[in-house]
């Protein structure tokens, strides 16, 4: 049984879904993880993670727009506002998705349907680094 843990940086343009598969897919087999469970959790309270469509792109911009009627920004809508106006959105809309994610690793590849992604969705408007936490349990 092998146990790593390690992280990886993704930079951001700001709000978007970035696809993160390619990414992930080269740690998987750079590090010779062959069949386990392969843990990601984002160190940060304005992105998360999503596993989604990615065969048109209009898919993205839905979400992104959902998102936006969602939880808008809006003066005077939230009472924490710690440094910027966006802070207090990007925290909710984070809540409403998730921080973690666990992908079966099964012969060295992340196992993902024909139109799926793996993404780091990014809440806040600027852009950023986000680190991200990685656990791999297998063979």
């Amino acid at each position: 049984m092998k146990q790593e843990f390690f992280e990886v940086s993704v930079s951001t343009p700001g709000k978007s879904l970035t696809d993160i598969s390619e990414l992930i897919q080269r740690e998987v087999t750079s590090r010779s993880f062959h069949s386990g469970l392969l843990t990601i959790w984002c160190a940060h309270t304005g992105a998360s993670l999503l596993v989604q469509a990615n065969a048109d792109p209009d898919v993205q911009q839905d979400i992104l727009d959902y998102f936006e009627k969602l939880v808008p920004k809006s003066a005077g809508a939230y009472r924490h506002k710690p440094d910027e106006d966006d802070n207090a959105p990007s925290h909710l809309r984070a809540l409403l998705t998730q921080t973690q994610l666990s992908i079966p690793i099964y012969d060295g590849l992340l196992p993902m349907g024909k139109v799926q992604s793996l993404y780091l969705f990014e809440h806040r408007e600027a852009p950023k680094i986000r680190r991200l936490n990685i656990h791999y349990l297998g063979t």
